[in-house]
């Protein structure tokens, strides 16, 4: 096989954690299908053994889900310059856990990073394009696809990065919007509660909200075919009571998106704020906290959540930018609101109305208007 003599290859097959094994697939591979991990890619987390962990441990697979693992933290010395690390976690005929009803005809591919905030370095560009072209070589696959593109998995802020660009890809460039959550979800094979959720919540949905929406669910016992309830677990955002674009203010009498602002962070943390619709220090260490707490989950920051900005708080920031979903985006699209600067709906995904009242916000606190936020956002934000 081709991709086995890939001098960035490591065979790691038998070797990670598991509990049991996949069983043989019965169909031909005609998918290859490229995910990314929600981890940050040079923490100590971001790799093959940890998503292995993560996949036995959390999720009760047999093994790590994909086949392939690209580490972009482990850097190989190559006859063709620097290459991220790619592990071989399976046999090639192993119907591994990672699209659900389309595992069969799938091989998952997995590069380390979150990359709605990670950028894609040239080494791992390079290792996503040698393993394609030796899984081309090898006949092993006829198409390539995203988990987002996979039946069912629409809603997936997955891979992210533009997998089409970096394996040469001759066609469309531009990765598949996912589309919101759905109302309703059908289970589909190797599916948890925690798989469908995963970091930061799916459209802002925890697995508690999941639990909560679905009355007498075990989570632990999930069934092909079994249908769950979104609908009820997506957070409600009260929208503007007017179509205008511009920067707003919340009134003294009580606003109708501080008092969301407020519910939402009852909801989804279990803060106790008075729901008033006034803005003030309370709302905003709830924000802080709120930062903390997602920083802690998402990051393993292992901040003190206390609600009050610090030296620590801040070096754990991230650069949130366009493209971005999940909580932490809410956390910013809130307190950007807050501040005066209206990023239109409070819907958790980093679009050009929050771009508009991020940069707008830049400018009038001369910060390089980078239309990204990154520390010097934040700082501004909270600490104030």
């Amino acid at each position: 096989m081709n991709f086995s003599k890939l001098p960035q290859l490591v065979d790691k097959r038998g070797k990670l954690k598991s509990k049991g094994t996949y069983s043989k697939r019965t169909k031909t591979i005609t998918h290859r299908v490229w995910h990314h991990s929600l981890t940050k890619k040079h923490l100590g987390g971001s790799d093959a053994a940890s998503f292995a962990d993560y996949h036995v441990n959390t999720l009760g697979w047999p093994g790590v889900g994909y086949t392939f693992i690209i580490e972009p933290k482990n850097l190989i010395n190559t006859p063709n310059g620097k290459r991220a690390r790619i592990v071989y976690a399976h046999d090639i005929d192993r119907r591994t856990y990672h699209v659900g009803n389309s595992n069969q005809f799938a091989l998952g591919i997995c590069v380390a990073g979150d990359y709605r905030y990670d950028t894609m370095d040239d080494a791992t560009i390079a290792s996503i394009a040698d393993l394609h072209s030796a899984l081309v070589k090898d006949n092993i696959g006829k198409n390539d696809t995203s988990h987002s593109e996979m039946p069912g998995y629409s809603w997936k802020a997955c891979c992210v990065y533009n997998y089409r660009k970096h394996i040469e890809w001759q066609g469309l460039t531009t990765p598949v919007t996912p589309s919101p959550a759905p109302d309703t979800y059908t289970i589909q094979e190797g599916d948890t509660l925690w798989s469908i959720a995963h970091k930061d919540g799916t459209g802002g949905v925890q697995v508690e909200d999941l639990i909560k929406a679905n009355p007498g669910i075990n989570p632990a016992k999930l069934q092909i075919g079994q249908k769950i309830n979104f609908g009820n677990a997506k957070e409600v955002i009260v929208q503007p009571d007017n179509d205008t674009k511009e920067e707003t203010k919340p009134s003294s009498s009580g606003d109708a998106i501080v008092r969301s602002i407020q519910k939402t962070l009852n909801s989804r943390y279990k803060f106790g704020l008075v729901v008033d619709g006034i803005k003030g220090p309370k709302t905003k260490s709830a924000l802080i906290k709120a930062l903390q707490t997602e920083l802690n989950n998402q990051f393993k920051a292992g901040l003190v959540v206390d609600g009050k900005w610090g030296s620590k708080t801040k070096a754990a920031i991230v650069t949130v930018k366009k493209g971005a979903k999940g909580n932490l985006t809410w956390v910013l699209q809130a307190e950007l609101y807050l501040e005066g600067y209206n990023p239109g709906s409070l819907d958790s995904i980093f679009g050009k109305d929050t771009e508009t009242a991020l940069s707008k916000f830049q400018k009038d606190k001369k910060i390089t208007a980078d239309n990204k936020a990154g520390k010097a956002t934040f700082t501004k934000l909270f600490a104030a």
